[in-house]
């Protein structure tokens, strides 16, 4: 006689064949028998290979003497080390000779939890579409009062005057600042799409010559390779030449000033759309952080006066385009982010 057959009688094991989802027969940690579902979802090959396992190899976390009956989530790792949500079911199946028996049906949730986080970060973005509006009013106001102080005093220069120069560098920054905060005010919201012909190569020239003086680049070594017939595309300039600011400065601080940023745009011609990618050779950005940093109000930077707004924004003004953004490892060791963008404008 089996040592299935003598924990369990034949009945139970009867219905218990029935059961279609994920389901395994166990004591308190020791695996006895488990069906088909429940082996293909934990990658386990051959039935015989459960007799030697443990419920701690594949649930996490797994009490070890008190077992937590009902329903609770936790986490299930198949045999190839692969992680995911699970649900799971546990209760008592008959009481043997040699102590109670249970019985444990799992439920993959994987792509619930997925869908729950896409719905709270729907939530986060109605959230901050609402304080956008303040926050753009608030600004406003002080760049109207820079941007005007600023034209009196270049007035009374002369164009070949060095603080002309700076000046004139003021304004577009202040001017940029309120294109900022019109892009907060939209944040969230449903677009215009009042798109024109845009030429990316010129947004990223016209972008990095507004900050390429800032002390924050003086010792960075920044490399354009930028496709030369690179097509345009249709898009809003104000909020590409957002995505551009924040991408640049965010490359600069991640290399804290000491480092290589490579900027490289190109065309792909079998799908119609242009690709920019931003890359540096700082830290770079862990899985688990790759998987957050485009949430609102998450950041890294709170030591350095971080909002998480910057990649947030980035990512709706992408979204709005009918692109996709996407960060991984960088060959330069740091981050790499890419950004796919359609010609047509979506």
């Amino acid at each position: 006689m089996s040592l299935v057959e003598k924990l369990i009688p034949t009945i139970l094991l009867e219905n218990w064949k029935e059961i279609k989802e994920p389901s395994i027969i166990h004591e308190v940690d020791k695996c006895i028998l488990a069906n088909q579902a429940f082996l293909s979802l934990f990658g386990i090959t051959r039935h015989e290979l459960l007799s030697d396992m443990f419920m701690a190899q594949f649930i996490s976390p797994w009490p070890s003497y008190h077992l937590r009956l009902g329903v609770r989530q936790a986490l299930g790792r198949s045999l190839d080390g692969k992680e995911f949500d699970i649900e799971v079911i546990c209760m008592p199946l008959y009481s043997s000779g040699q102590g109670l028996i249970y019985q444990s049906i799992i439920r993959d949730i994987s792509r619930l939890k997925l869908w729950e986080d896409k719905m709270l970060q729907s939530e986060r973005l109605t959230a901050m579409g609402k304080l956008a509006g303040e926050i753009a009013h608030e600004i406003n106001n002080p760049l109207g009062g820079i941007l005007l102080y600023a034209n009196l005093v270049k007035e009374d220069l002369t164009p070949q005057d060095q603080a002309s120069v700076n000046l004139e560098k003021i304004i577009k920054l202040a001017t940029k600042c309120r294109i900022i905060a019109k892009g907060l005010l939209n944040f969230g919201r449903s677009s215009s799409r009042s798109y024109a012909p845009v030429d990316l190569n010129h947004i990223i020239r016209d972008m990095f010559s507004l900050i390429e003086d800032h002390k924050l680049f003086a010792k960075v070594r920044t490399k354009f390779i930028l496709e030369p017939e690179l097509p345009h595309l249709m898009g809003d300039r104000g909020q590409l030449e957002q995505v551009i600011i924040n991408l640049l400065i965010n490359a600069a601080e991640a290399v804290e000033g000491h480092g290589k940023v490579y900027v490289t745009t190109q065309s792909r011609d079998f799908d119609s759309k242009v690709e920019l990618i931003v890359e540096d050779s700082g830290p770079g950005i862990s899985e688990e952080l790759q998987l957050k940093i485009f949430e609102p109000f998450f950041t890294t930077k709170q030591h350095r006066g971080g909002t998480g707004l910057g990649l947030s924004i980035t990512h709706g003004i992408v979204q709005r385009h009918g692109g996709k953004i996407t960060v991984e490892r960088s060959s330069l060791g740091g981050a790499c982010f890419k950004i796919c963008l359609p010609l047509n404008g979506a």
